[in-house]
């Protein structure tokens, strides 16, 4: 691997990156895809952080010293795990973006547009937009939870922009396998390869059936994709286009 990854355009990748994601797993470093992005770039500073770095060492550089720490290849310095103790000891475990995103939007359960039907609701005139505004939901949700990845009435009222953005790592988001509570989940109901719809994930039912739950704006019972109302909802893994984290 090389000396030290970093953060460049376009990002830096190889087997090497993929070695460290899967080792930054329990810091979320998004898809384990081999591409050294904002959302590895992330994990590497918790890990850091966690491990007990001094803080004028925590950044996001990954070097040969770091992956050894991660694999138990090299034992941490005494002052490094006397440091993470106490960091341990005297942090209260602090809520995610993802988590203070996810929490927003359960408040907004029951919210409907008024008329029934107008696609009005408190998050379209909130974006700036009068339209189907699943995406605008999810907007308002990360915007509220202080995310600069999502940006009121500019990025995203549209599904697909999402995906498209994901795919190309940019604004600190990226595709995942592993969603957690608050990853933003984009449906393909026809199967055409086009993301119909999305909401926020909130967990597993049954990871053997790809059962899962959600909250999304704009659904309902009789229509899944433009539906009026901020509901849970109960999905299926056969029917997602793509998982996505928002890391920024």
């Amino acid at each position: 691997m090389p000396s030290l990854y970093h953060l460049t355009s376009p990002p830096m990748h190889g087997p090497g990156v993929k070695k460290l994601q899967v080792l930054l797993k329990k810091y979320h470093p998004g898809a384990v895809d081999g591409h050294y992005g904002p959302a590895t770039a992330g994990a590497v500073k918790r890990a850091k952080f966690a491990l007990g770095y001094p803080l004028r060492e925590i950044n996001t550089q990954a070097g040969s010293a770091l992956v050894a720490y991660l694999s138990g290849t090299k034992k941490l310095p005494v002052a490094y795990k006397l440091r993470a103790k106490r960091r341990a000891a005297g942090q209260p475990a602090r809520q995610t973006r993802r988590e203070k995103a996810y929490k927003l939007a359960v408040s907004q359960i029951g919210q409907t547009e008024h008329p029934a039907g107008s696609n009005k609701s408190k998050f379209s005139a909130w974006y700036g937009l009068t339209g189907p505004w699943c995406a605008m939901f999810c907007t308002w949700c990360y915007v509220g939870a202080g995310s600069k990845a999502l940006v009121k009435g500019e990025r995203f009222a549209y599904v697909p922009y999402v995906l498209a953005a994901a795919q190309s790592h940019k604004y600190g988001l990226s595709v995942t396998t592993e969603p957690v509570k608050g990853d933003l989940v984009l449906f393909d109901w026809d199967n055409d390869g086009v993301a119909d719809h999305i909401g926020l994930f909130s967990a597993w039912e049954s990871r053997r059936s790809g059962t899962f739950t959600t909250v999304e704006g704009n659904t309902g019972v009789g229509n899944d994709s433009n539906g009026g109302e901020v509901m849970r909802r109960d999905r299926n893994r056969a029917n997602v286009r793509a998982f996505v984290r928002v890391s920024a």
